[in-house]
């Protein structure tokens, strides 16, 4: 049997990492692991929502993650090619919120990041490890493991938490059920380099008839987001030449070189139940949402920070 822990985390995305980080940073002894060979390579998530780095003000974080990003302080709106409305966040939340802007911070920078402060206190996310399941007992849980060899192990932890995501198996272990449906548009989002836009550090939403784009600054010249919808076509084909262009044109933009490209569906999903004796379900094992203002990495850190 493994060394005994006193929590046992599930998953190393943004949620699990920010979990492990604040329960350590409490003196919490926690073991987390993940079935992946290493951290993402992808961009995935991008918006760092205001409430975030005031949470992470707390670890001494928040200065770190906004230096490695880009804040978006104006948001432009476009219709049919004609530039509609300028709002400056900056002024609007001034009042507000330390951060006032869109923080545009790739997931996977992101998670290095977290990784990093993670490892400063003597914590490795265990990789090639898998959870199996787990049996409660009154003061205790044993989680089964798949270890990278193959062979199994059993855990002991005081407590579980499930950060492994929409799919969770320790969701469909405990029983809860995930009510909510999808949409039955696909969105696509590409990262991409472009020239052309302008003002090209801010962030811009077109509307044109039955397209759709919003365009998000990276900060490094001509490295943006792109988010829209696909019309039609098999979503596993898909590629960015299939989609529409026609907002993005009339935005003036060319875009130069597609760094990465996919498509997906957008889920509304909740949980009935975040909690089973021991056992606590965080980030997408709980809920998931539509990508908008990057709800579903947000949502799952607050999660993570709230239940340390």
């Amino acid at each position: 049997m493994a060394q005994n822990t006193s929590v046992l985390i599930v998953g190393a995305g943004p949620t699990g990492l920010a979990h492990a980080l604040w329960l350590t940073k409490q003196g919490v002894k926690v073991r987390i692991i993940d079935k992946s060979t290493g951290p993402g390579e992808t961009s995935r998530a991008m918006a760092v929502q205001a409430r975030t780095l005031e949470l992470y003000q707390q670890l001494d974080l928040a200065d770190d993650v906004v230096a490695a990003g880009h804040p978006n302080l104006t948001m432009n709106l476009w219709a049919n090619g004609k530039p509609k409305a300028r709002l400056a966040m900056g002024e609007a939340g001034a009042t507000v919120t330390p951060y006032p802007f869109i923080l545009v911070f790739p997931q996977d920078q992101h998670e290095q990041l977290l990784i990093q402060r993670l490892e400063a206190l003597g914590v490795s996310v265990e990789r090639q490890t898998e959870f199996i399941s787990y049996e409660e007992h009154t003061d205790y849980v044993l989680a089964r493991l798949r270890l990278p060899d193959g062979s199994e192990d059993v855990c002991k932890t005081e407590f579980l938490s499930g950060c492994d995501g929409a799919r969770s198996p320790i969701r469909h272990q405990i029983g809860a059920g995930f009510e909510g449906g999808t949409y039955k548009q696909i969105f696509y989002v590409a990262d991409v380099r472009l020239s052309g836009l302008k003002p090209a550090d801010e962030a811009h939403i077109a509307l044109d008839q039955s397209d759709f784009v919003a365009v998000l600054s990276y900060g490094r010249k001509g490295m943006c987001r792109l988010i829209g919808v696909v019309t039609d076509g098999d979503p596993d084909k898909i590629t960015f030449e299939d989609v529409g262009h026609r907002a993005i044109e009339r935005l003036g933009i060319k875009v130069e070189a597609v760094n990465w490209f996919s498509t997906y569906r957008v889920h509304h999903r909740v949980t009935d139940t975040f909690r089973k004796g021991r056992v606590f379900l965080l980030g997408d094992a709980a809920h998931v949402h539509s990508p908008a203002g990057g709800q579903g990495m947000n949502t799952g850190i607050s999660d993570s920070i709230n239940l340390a």
